[in-house]
């Protein structure tokens, strides 16, 4: 037993170390282009491809990271021949928008098409990872990607949008390397298995919930980034961005939070997970201080951003109702309500939207924050009453 909990320890930390690679990227690449640079803008303007790029390689995701792990718990064939049927279904539409995205002209698109290419095929094995628990090599290849990135970013001398792209282009290129030397030792397609047999139409089916869950999770916690991309000039949206993100990787910490106890709360009975969740809370807003406080020290003499206290009120309501909710998620999917997950997830998009496009332009970064918070808020605000109307019902 003692060397399960090492085991199951050991896989949660190499994950949290994969994870805090997210701000640390998130913070070091724009550090360095603004400062390769001399200019905000330099970051700004690769944002505005970077952004839309970032959701087309989502959704051309499909879910199927989701789906692919529910059908290696559900059928006989090989894992690798079920990513690789993944693929080529996806494919069909992948393809055809990578090509006309490389085609769109000189300049940046190219480059474009080759970093959304690397990272599409980069990501579709992490459900095979994950399968097979190599939390280790993903964290490999993260790393290495991001110190590949970084060396070309000090590098490549004057930066514009198009040799941004290029460090993301090799970024991705480092990580599809290392996975093709760790495919040699995965086994072959099973000889009797067609993957190019797949019906592309089924595969697009079964995976649209996983789909609509993660989407509509994507919209909840960045719409916010994508209509200040629509609406603010590439300074304030490279702005903007970095001192959005860090607080969306802040939320991204209570799914991380509560991932190693995943299982455990699935066996909790309601008023047993509302404990957890109220003891959650309670450790969010004491931790809330300290980590605005070093945000600000961060945004003020890393890039000398002059954050107002109440923009930093505004990220800490943004941040904390996540970790109020989130607790409660696992226990909505036991009882199959997912599409109140999902509902929820839309209507706090929309109101995320709405109120951005409202008070970005006047009050800036602490309006599109206070927009972001008011999605989440609403967000509490479902899932706590789904919980209170499931409390409610007899035997539950």
């Amino acid at each position: 037993m003692p060397s399960l909990a090492r085991s199951r320890w050991q896989r949660f930390g190499l994950n949290a170390s994969r994870y805090a690679l997210g701000p640390i990227g998130g913070l070091v690449v724009p550090w360095l282009v603004i400062h390769q640079s001399g200019s905000q803008a330099a970051w700004g303007d690769a944002l505005r491809i970077i952004i839309p790029l970032q959701l087309f390689i989502h959704v051309a995701a499909w879910g199927s990271r989701d789906h692919l792990l529910r059908l290696f718990a559900s059928t006989e064939v090989q894992p690798r021949t079920l990513v690789a049927q993944s693929m080529i279904t996806r494919a069909a539409v992948f393809l055809p928008i990578l090509l006309l995205i490389g085609l769109l002209g000189n300049g940046p698109w190219p480059f474009a098409a080759l970093w959304a290419g690397g990272a599409m095929l980069a990501s579709s094995f992490e459900a095979l990872f994950i399968w097979q628990k190599r939390f280790g090599l993903m964290l490999l290849m993260d790393a290495m990607g991001l110190l590949v990135q970084c060396a070309a970013l000090v590098l490549l001398g004057p930066l514009n949008t198009s040799t941004v792209l290029v460090t993301f282009t090799l970024g991705a290129a480092v990580k599809l390397g290392i996975l093709r030397v760790w495919s040699y030792n995965l086994p072959r397609h099973e000889p009797s298995i067609d993957v190019f047999g797949v019906s592309i139409r089924s595969h697009f089916m079964d995976a649209f919930p996983f789909f609509l869950i993660g989407f509509s999770g994507l919209l909840a916690s960045r719409i916010d980034l994508y209509t200040a991309n629509a609406l603010l000039p590439p300074v304030e949206v490279g702005r903007y961005q970095i001192i959005a993100s860090l607080f969306v990787q802040c939320q991204a910490l209570a799914a991380l939070v509560v991932l190693p106890l995943s299982r455990d709360l699935l066996k909790l009975n309601v008023e047993s997970v509302a404990r957890y969740a109220r003891r959650a809370r309670m450790w969010a807003a004491l931790g809330l201080i300290p980590l605005c406080a070093m945000a600000w020290v961060l945004f003020c003499f890393g890039f000398g951003f002059r954050l107002a206290w109440h923009t930093m009120a505004a990220a800490a309501l943004m941040v904390w109702p996540v970790f109020a909710y989130v607790p409660y998620i696992n226990t909505l999917y036991k009882h199959g309500r997912q599409r109140t997950v999902m509902w929820s997830n839309f209507a706090a998009a929309a109101t995320s939207c709405v109120l951005t496009a409202l008070l970005l332009p006047s009050l800036g970064p602490t309006g599109g924050l206070l927009a972001a918070a008011a999605g989440q808020w609403l967000m509490l605000a479902s899932i706590t009453g789904a919980i209170r109307r499931m409390h409610a019902v007899p035997g539950m």
